[in-house]
């Protein structure tokens, strides 16, 4: 079964516990019998972030399954070699582990994950296209903000300008629409706005070309780290990673959801 592993974490002296997205059956946390003995069966093959084939048995006594033998179909050495492929892997598996529901199959978000990894093992993706691919993957993960039009009034933007993310609308209003103060420090230039609306009418395989300037990308970094926060409800661990590691732009010290 084709699968991305996420992580995996000792169960005993010999099992372990892997938590991992197939293609097939969606999350599914598994226990691999004697993985850490068995150099035959898995040999190290139960890492995080690669694609593997899993051969697969179903538990009755609970929800997981039994995780016979694995074998690598992609290993993506660059991004477990480099700290920061590694954490943006990591975050946006974690997003997608907390807003897709357990064994629900989805193949269109497993294609993007992995063309993600793959992206990300062989090239250093800008800023940019990293956001714009952060959008994508919450509109298949049925949370895609609303960009093009203000989702308090139905009105579109003109031309040269600006709004507020507003967390609660679920999109970019006009900052006159908006009267919560959080949406207030949200604040998206009309540049940063033009950049958005080009790249949804661009081909995906033309939005690398795009580029926000610092301040663009500090704004939109600013408001995708406080939607998927005020999303999730909590932390999101791999963001704050990364902006403790100086990654991503960080966010003031500010409670937002």
């Amino acid at each position: 079964m084709r699968s991305i592993i996420l992580r995996k974490n000792d169960r005993g002296e010999a099992d372990e516990l892997v938590t991992f997205f197939s293609r097939d059956c969606g999350w599914m946390t598994g226990i691999a019998k004697n993985s850490k003995k068995s150099r035959v069966r898995f040999g190290g093959n139960l890492e995080p972030y690669t694609i593997v084939d899993l051969n697969l048995r179903h538990r009755k006594r609970d929800d997981f399954v039994w995780i016979d033998d694995a074998t690598i179909l992609r290993a993506f050495t660059s991004i477990r070699l480099n700290v920061e492929s590694f954490a943006r892997a990591s975050y946006f598996l974690e997003i997608t582990s907390i807003f897709s529901p357990e064994s629900s199959p989805d193949e269109i978000l497993f294609d993007f994950m992995e063309d993600f990894l793959s992206q990300l093992d062989s090239s250093r993706l800008n800023p940019s296209l990293l956001m714009l691919q952060e959008i994508e993957l919450l509109g298949l993960l049925g949370y895609s903000p609303t960009l093009n039009v203000c989702p308090i009034c139905s009105k579109s933007f003109g031309v040269n300008e600006g709004g507020v993310f507003g967390l609660d609308s679920g999109g970019v209003c006009h900052a006159s629409c908006s009267t919560n103060r959080i949406d207030q420090q949200l604040a998206l230039s009309p540049d940063t706005l033009t950049l958005l609306r080009k790249a949804s009418e661009l081909e995906k395989s033309l939005r690398n070309r795009l580029r926000l300037n610092s301040k663009g990308q500090t704004e939109l970094r600013k408001a995708l780290s406080s939607f998927v926060r005020w999303l999730r409800g909590a932390d999101i661990k791999s963001l704050r990673f990364m902006e403790t590691m100086g990654m991503v732009y960080p966010l003031e010290n500010e409670n937002i959801f």
